[in-house]
């Protein structure tokens, strides 16, 4: 992300705002309703609080410099969402408020996970959680599989059975990372 795209954020000039806004928009919302099965009020919305927390953590100091394009870090703040939206979604079965606290949003996380060392590791712990966790798991982070795919492919009847297997089985992955790093 360029020193000029900081810049223009930081004073706060509206037009280059809104061009910034719908640089984006579209390709944000086909990633997020082939990755994700999310629909296009969801992904607006989504979408709207991931720009507010790019914008915020711009304004705030909290973002200076980066190493990423604006889309990269605007999609790793997305898919943050994304996961926070569905793993509320599993806890409570009305109408979700989706609530960020933008202090949270650390997009740090996605540059350590993509070094090689750390890949190997998580596909170590992959193996020990075992089947069905190994293939849903590598379905959708490793081979960019969407619900709807990973439904079909496993013989689960819908793709919400596919997220809360996601779910658990992420829950499981973390789990042995937490008992491995301490």
């Amino acid at each position: 992300m360029g020193t000029s795209t900081l810049e223009e954020v930081k004073k706060g000039d509206r037009q280059y705002l809104k061009q910034l806004y719908e640089k984006y928009r579209k390709e944000f919302g086909q990633w997020a309703a082939k990755h994700y099965g999310v629909d296009d009020d969801t992904t607006a919305e989504i979408y709207q609080k991931t720009f507010i927390a790019f914008y915020y953590n711009i304004k705030e100091g909290k973002l200076t410099q980066m190493n990423s394009s604006e889309k990269t870090y605007l999609f790793a703040i997305g898919k943050n969402l994304l996961r926070e939206y569905f793993r509320a979604s599993e806890k409570v079965a009305e109408p979700l408020e989706l609530h960020v606290n933008l202090e949270d949003v650390d997009c740090t996380i996605f540059e350590k996970y993509e070094l090689e060392d750390k890949q190997k590791a998580v596909r170590q712990m992959l193996s020990t959680i075992g089947e069905p966790c190994r293939t849903v798991l590598e379905m959708f982070y490793f081979h960019d599989h969407n619900l709807k795919t990973i439904a079909a492919a496993m013989n689960y009847k819908t793709e919400q059975i596919a997220a809360k297997r996601k779910f658990i089985c992420l829950k499981q992955l973390r789990s042995l990372v937490s008992e491995t790093l301490n």
